[in-house]
């Protein structure tokens, strides 16, 4: 493609983006900063997903592996190549994300969600339809591959990264804030998720809930995304945390250029915070999908081991807000350096399990998975900018969601070979201590972190 070609097309796709800026409304005429609204909608966007997250996934486990006939091992492959297969094509679609904006991109991505829901609620009669052509188990891990693949592509990864960036460009002074806020909603939000999906499908039927979902998906939610959601201020006269763009041209210079993913890719910060957000899903997506035979093989009660997380959310709540504010005043690596210290915390407590050691795992859940939230979303526009937020966060994303795909079977492994989670928690907790000694090196990409502007 020539670079005229190039432009021109890039011309096409800003000169419609601006001229449905203004439909159904004008966000320059709202009674108040628009940006507060994209931070409600933000958070509904990032809860819609709830369906192709492993906390909405975990719900219908249970009545799959009845319907479908296949092993818990085959359905957790099957959910392991789907989501491995959706991380590898992250990168590629948050490059167009910057193309085409959260607004079209979460609409887009709502309604694949609500089609792939749709497709799921017949999944058993899928498999047994292309069970004419493989063997049945084969047939089943095959048609649930590729489904959980759609699911985990268009809820966990498209619609998470299009509605979470879109918050962070409205906000730039109080992104800490707005991030603090959007991330105690969608904490409790997910929390609640798989309780409610749970007695739903007791009541309904697990295909039932899947086509009810995939309904209002498809002809609610996503024209409401259409309305509501904007990609960014600059787009709509406005500028982040408020500002009016004509009065505010002198404070938009001062923002410094951002930086392009191979550019960021350059930087040691870029992959020591990358690698620790990935560690982190890693390590509590293994630990969580096997924290009843940790406690079992520790010798405590297997249950028990469920309710280390309510009390550990109530502490991410408190440590979510705190660090929100914060953040807009400190540098991030300080707070990669608590993160990654409680990481360690928890992990040494793993490998010291006994009943005293379990204030100490709950306190250092509470506060490991109050900074995730809060760092997974602040981190790439306050260091890297918000041009190529898209491309920069959805590598990230992709590593992610990579690490959550490998963790659980990591552990297992360990189990197996070596008849204790030991191993696996050691490995872990190595790799955490080497990216804490470098997070003290983790400085800014530039001589100084991007700032609010105007100040």
């Amino acid at each position: 493609m020539t670079p005229r070609t190039d432009a021109s097309k890039y011309l096409f796709i800003f000169i419609m983006k601006a001229r449905f800026n203004s439909v159904p409304f004008n966000p320059k005429r709202w009674p108040f900063f628009y940006g507060w609204n994209i931070l409600l909608w933000g958070i509904v966007g990032i809860l819609l997903s709830a369906p192709g997250q492993t906390t909405g996934v975990s719900a219908f486990t249970e009545p799959l592996l009845g319907a479908l006939g296949i092993s818990r091992l085959q359905l957790s492959t099957a959910y392991m190549i789907g989501t491995i297969c959706s991380a590898m094509i992250l990168t590629p679609a948050g490059k167009l994300y910057d193309r085409i904006g959260s607004r079209w991109m979460a609409a887009a991505s709502c309604l694949m969600l609500g089609i792939v829901l749709w497709i799921l609620s017949s999944a058993d009669h899928i498999g047994q339809a292309v069970s004419r052509f493989l063997p049945s188990s084969a047939a089943m891990i095959a048609t649930m591959s590729l489904l959980f693949f759609l699911l985990r592509f268009s809820g966990q990864g498209l619609l998470t990264l299009s509605s979470r960036n879109m918050v962070m460009k409205w906000f730039n002074r109080h992104r800490g804030l707005a991030s603090g806020i959007s991330g105690v909603a969608v904490g409790y939000g997910f929390a609640n998720t798989p309780q409610l999906l749970h007695k739903w499908i007791e009541h309904t039927g697990w295909s039932s809930v899947w086509l009810t979902m995939g309904v209002i998906w498809i002809f609610a939610c996503t024209p409401l995304i259409l309305i509501f959601f904007r990609d960014n201020p600059e787009d709509c006269g406005l500028l982040p945390d408020g500002s009016i763009k004509e009065v505010s041209t002198r404070q938009q210079k001062k923002a410094p250029r951002s930086m392009s993913l191979p550019e960021a890719r350059k930087t040691l910060v870029f992959w020591v915070f990358s690698l620790s957000l990935a560690l982190q899903s890693l390590y509590i997506t293994a630990v969580t999908f096997h924290i009843e035979s940790i406690f079992t093989e520790a010798g405590l009660e297997g249950a028990h081991g469920f309710s280390i997380f309510p009390s550990a959310a109530l502490i991410s709540i408190v440590i979510t807000l705190l660090g929100g504010w914060l953040s807009d005043h400190l540098a991030l690596r300080w707070f990669y350096i608590l993160f990654l210290f409680s990481m360690s915390g928890s992990m040494t407590s793993l490998l010291l399990l006994s009943p005293a050691a379990i204030p100490f795992l709950i306190a250092s859940f509470g506060i490991t998975g109050g900074l995730f939230g809060l760092l997974m979303s602040i981190t790439w526009p306050k260091y890297f900018g918000r041009k190529h937020l898209g491309a920069i966060s959805g590598l990230n994303m992709a590593m992610m969601v990579f690490g959550s795909a490998i963790g659980p079977m990591m552990l297992s492994l360990s189990l197996k070979f070596s008849g204790s989670y030991q191993i696996a928690l050691l490995v872990c907790l190595v790799a955490t201590l080497l990216l804490l000694a470098a997070s003290f090196k983790a400085h800014p990409p530039w001589q100084r972190e991007i700032p609010p502007i105007g100040k």
